[in-house]
């Protein structure tokens, strides 16, 4: 099929280059049609599968250690993924991130999303800078594409399995068959994934937390039926199940000046916080049980001189958690979420094909989701819902029965529908052989509703409606030369543009779009015959109204800040000087400021008669700087081979809020090593490997949480992975 061919094409490149000192040649698709990663004029980070597999990415939180300017944040089920400064502040289901997710051309409307099966897979692209054009809305930082091996003519798979300290186990493998010879073609990957928690819970009988229990699955039906038409089916499901992630309290619980100064008479009968980051005290019998599935069809038409393809796709997923929210051993504040979210997409796209000096592409898409959400504070009985009024004997904060097994006393059911269309086209012109321009521009229109029955700690449940919309024309200019056949300078200014939202209050404002105006030079060259690749790019973003959340009288909230200006250079280097010995660097500054910003700070006591000029902060999850490092050294034996790898990865500072706190939610400079050793057999068949992350077993937060003044001001985090040593033996057939 035309799939296929165009492939097929770039993985015997691919094989060539593996055959010889020369570097890999990878084949990606980041501007929607087939062309070398050095040859796209734009900022990107492409991974082939078996970079992948050698580097150990699994997961999106991995991918930092090899992309430049990327951060990643855990929020409880929530992934925050940042590039070059912008990410998302708004994790909830009436915001969207600022980083597109793609699994084999889908978009993923939901944060959780990103916890796509990283398992058999063709490639990883990471574009870096908004792509306001081919992938619109809600893609202002960029986009992490994943994309599947596609089924394959030859029978064959393969079978892993691998363990570690934590209890940890995981299986994995792939097979596949051809059912129909050339014609009807069948793989289906799967993974399942089990460790013990990462955080030891020191009360009796009670489950640790951010421990695992996931399977993911993937099958494939391609069918070929002539040389000019392809048609894959493509069904997924995930499940995540366990005690979830864990809140750590960070030092003693507080005597808190604010209005909940009185949650410290339930914390007095708490035992002392764990003063170890991995050790914690809840008496909460939390759990997770997420869940996703979804299927999606593609279609692929070879008209001669243009393509037509089709990519129809449902998704749905479900969050099931119970957590802790108080952070201690007595009986306070629990959390309870529930999301039920499905979406529906269709992207239409015709694209020039064949030799000249047009080459274009446009396309429609579409997109629809609901969301139903269910979020309630309550507790046992003992907690918050025990309060009485000292005088008159009732309730202070009054509870109502919302269905679960105690009423709850704060919280909101909701239900949010989102509805976006587009129409884009963007065409390249090659004026000579080899200076060509590009032009593109796209419209969207987004629309969103929402239905709420919402109750405050002090009020009775109230039901009310918002709704809203937005809509944006982002274009791009540019142009790129290939100086030589291994070097090329390109130029552009591009526009992005996120949706806005509103809030889960009656009466409340919406808060605006945010838009951001993008200048990037970047340089893609090639020296050594192939053992030096060398690539570079400067930027400048002009960013308006970005999303932030705060606390205002008690309340979650959104406001739009007012400029921010980032600039940043980047430079990635990969080099095979000898043969056997790969080198890897990635550098990445990053200056990404508020220009004009006003707000209160949520933390004060008393608040200030103006708001704190928060002009200058950095913006929040970005470091000023970032390095990676990579080198493999590969010997030969008579009875097999031996590739060792170590990979460093160093980041600057960085803050989690705009408020640029010191003392609250900043994570001060580290480094991370990991480390692996390979053994494969002579015939390839099989393989066995060692390896170690974060083998000085570092503490790094992953998220901090400044104290919430409705829950007593505790200071809470969320830690990154800490040491972790693997066996893994590897069969693959034939």
């Amino acid at each position: 099929g035309i799939y296929g061919a165009v492939i097929s094409q770039g993985v015997l490149a691919q094989e060539e280059a593996k055959e010889s000192t020369e570097l890999e040649v990878i084949i990606v698709t980041a501007q929607k049609r087939s062309e070398s990663l050095q040859e796209t004029p734009i900022a990107i980070s492409a991974f082939s599968s078996t970079m992948l597999d050698e580097r150990g990415i699994t997961d999106v939180e991995s991918l930092v250690s090899a992309v430049p300017g990327m951060h990643f944040s855990q929020a409880g089920s929530n992934t925050r993924i940042t590039l070059r400064g912008i990410g998302t502040e708004q994790t909830t289901v009436t915001g969207d991130p600022g980083v597109a997710f793609h699994v084999d051309g889908v978009y993923q409307a939901r944060a959780s999303a990103s916890s796509a099966l990283f398992y058999d897979l063709e490639r990883v692209e990471v574009l870096r800078g908004p792509q306001g054009t081919l992938y619109g809305r809600n893609a202002t930082g960029g986009s992490i594409n994943l994309i599947s091996k596609r089924p394959e003519s030859d029978l064959g798979g393969e079978f892993e399995l691998q363990i570690g300290n934590y209890d940890h186990k995981r299986v994995r493998g792939v097979f596949n068959v051809p059912l129909i010879d050339d014609k009807l073609l069948f793989r289906i990957s799967g993974q399942q994934e089990k460790r013990d928690g990462f955080y030891e819970n020191l009360t009796q009988g009670v489950d640790d937390l951010e421990d695992r229990d996931s399977l993911n699955l993937r099958t494939q039906l391609l069918y070929t039926p002539t040389d000019t038409f392809d048609a894959l089916l493509s069904v997924n499901y995930s499940s995540d199940k366990g005690a979830g992630e864990a809140n750590k309290g960070l030092g003693d619980y507080p005597i808190s000046t604010n209005f909940s100064k009185f949650i410290n008479i339930y914390y007095a009968g708490a035992t002392p916080n764990p003063s170890d980051t991995r050790e914690i005290r809840t008496n909460a019998n939390a759990y997770r049980d997420n869940s996703g599935k979804g299927a999606s069809l593609t279609l692929d038409w070879d008209l001669g001189s243009t393509t037509l393809q089709s990519i129809t796709a449902w998704q749905e997923l479900e969050v099931d958690t119970f957590a802790d929210a108080d952070f201690s051993d007595v009986d306070i504040i629990n959390e309870n979420r529930f999301q039920d979210s499905s979406q529906y997409s269709q992207e239409l796209r015709l694209s020039s094909a064949g030799e000249g000096p047009w080459e274009w592409v446009t396309g429609l898409y579409w997109l629809s989701e609901e969301s139903n959400v269910n979020y309630w504070l309550n507790d046992q009985g003992a907690g918050l819902s025990s309060l009485k009024h000292p005088r008159f004997g009732i309730n202070i904060f009054p509870i109502v029965d919302v269905g679960l097994d105690n009423p709850a006393y704060f919280g909101n059911k909701s239900t949010i529908e989102s509805d976006s269309m587009g129409a884009f086209v963007q065409t390249s012109y090659s004026i000579t052989e080899d200076l060509k321009l590009t032009a593109g521009l796209r419209y969207s229109d987004d629309e969103k509703s929402a239905d709420y029955a919402r109750k405050e700690f002090a009020g009775q449940l109230e039901d009310f409606s918002n709704q809203d919309s937005w809509s944006k024309v982002t274009w791009k200019l540019g142009t790129d030369w290939q100086v030589t056949k291994d070097n090329m300078i390109y130029a552009s200014v591009s526009t992005g543009f996120k949706s806005g939202g509103f809030l889960q209050q009656e009466d409340a404002e919406s808060y605006d779009e945010e838009e951001i105006l993008a200048w990037e030079f970047g340089s893609k060259n090639r020296f050594f015959e192939d053992r030096l690749q060398a690539n570079i790019t400067a930027y400048s973003y002009e960013y308006t109204d970005m999303q932030l959340r705060t606390i205002r009288d008690l309340t979650s909230v959104v406001t739009n800040a007012g400029e921010s200006e980032i600039k940043g250079i980047e430079l990635e280097l990969l080099a095979r000087p000898i043969d056997n010995l790969e080198l890897s660097a990635a550098f990445a500054y990053t200056d990404a400021k508020f220009v004009t910003y006003f707000d209160d700070d949520p933390l004060d006591d008393i608040p200030k008669t103006s708001p704190l000029d928060l002009s200058g902060n950095d913006l929040a999850r970005s470091p000023d700087s970032s390095v990676n490092l990579l080198a493999a050294y590969t010997w030969e034996l008579s009875s097999g081979r031996l590739r060792s790898s170590i990979n460093y990865h160093w980041s600057d500072d960085v803050y989690f809020s705009a408020y640029n706190r010191d003392d609250l939610d900043f994570q001060e400079s580290y480094h991370k090593t990991d480390a692996s050793l390979t053994y494969y057999s002579a015939d390839d068949l099989w393989y066995i490997t060692l390896s170690a992350q974060n083998l000085g077993d570092v503490e790094v937060a992953s998220q901090i949480n400044p104290g919430d003044p409705s829950l007593g001001g505790i200071n809470r985090t969320q830690w990154q992975t800490p040491r972790m040593y693997k066996l893994s033996v590897g069969y693959h057939f034939e």
